[in-house]
């Protein structure tokens, strides 16, 4: 399912505005990006779909890039040349430069996320370990679940850690689609780590990475982002939206005038 936001003004003709897709992080849906699109006119904001079994990442994505292009079709009818934008948090970050490549996207933007498997922390090794079968991994999700419901009763042990959208959309997940992505990532990171090597480039475009400071999930010391956000963690699209947004609406402006200008007919 994809949830997706547009604002279009009605205009005879009006100049091509980036078309701007927000891919959310493990856990999350299109409720963590609500800020955004409703700061950008012509966002959409994605949920996850139901990944095949045994589909690896890379696999995934590229269903999900004909998920996000049936969506986004209207638009592209009618000003095949706007810009289209990807930009993702963590889980939905590492998707990202796939779903832009295949989106043919003008550029990618990284949010708390990393751009090779090497850069994830091997502190989940083990987890990965131990959620290499099925009903493991969904038993463990499950309790999981259960104390993440159980938070849900008790919002002032946890209010200034973790939003609530982010535990309800964690807790309403299907649990197949949650274990399957838990799967696809530690395989992306570990095995690909070892099998396949690091560093490849899946995307040529410019991107621009933002990381927080202070992110104990994927911490940024194992990445080279392009701005570092003093004192933040690993929600900031969250509980920073305005800075976040305000960056985002200068890379925007960036990418809009290295595209040559085209005006496209309103509806």
């Amino acid at each position: 399912m994809i949830h997706c936001q547009t604002k279009i003004k009605n205009r005879k003709m009006s100049e091509q505005k980036p078309i701007l897709v927000f891919l959310p992080g493990l856990g999350e849906d299109h409720r963590f990006f609500k800020n955004q699109t409703a700061a950008f006119p012509n966002s959409y904001a994605a949920d996850w779909i139901d990944p095949l079994p045994n589909e690896t990442l890379e696999q995934y994505a590229i269903r999900y890039a004909t998920e996000i292009r049936t969506v986004i079709r209207s638009e592209l009818d009618r000003c095949p040349s706007a810009p289209v934008i990807v930009c993702g948090h963590s889980l939905g970050g590492m998707v990202a430069p796939y779903v832009a490549r295949e989106l043919n996207a003008s550029a990618c933007i990284l949010l708390a996320t990393i751009r090779s498997p090497d850069q994830f922390p091997m502190r989940f090794y083990p987890t990965w370990i131990l959620m290499q079968h099925r009903p493991t991994r969904q038993a463990l999700l499950v309790v999981i679940r259960l104390f993440a419901r159980l938070l849900l009763f008790f919002p002032w042990l946890w209010q200034w850690f973790v939003r609530p959208k982010i535990v309800r959309a964690f807790v309403e997940m299907p649990l197949f689609r949650l274990s399957e992505l838990f799967r696809m990532m530690f395989d992306w990171t570990y095995r690909r780590r070892s099998a396949e090597g690091i560093g490849t480039i899946v995307f040529d475009k410019p991107t621009l990475q933002i990381h927080g400071t202070c992110d104990l999930i994927l911490p940024i010391r194992r990445t080279h982002p392009d701005i570092r956000l003093e004192g933040c963690g690993h929600l900031f699209p969250l509980t920073h939206s305005e800075k976040i947004n305000e960056m985002l609406k200068d890379f925007i402006l960036q990418i809009g005038k290295s595209i040559p200008a085209t005006h496209c007919p309103s509806d």
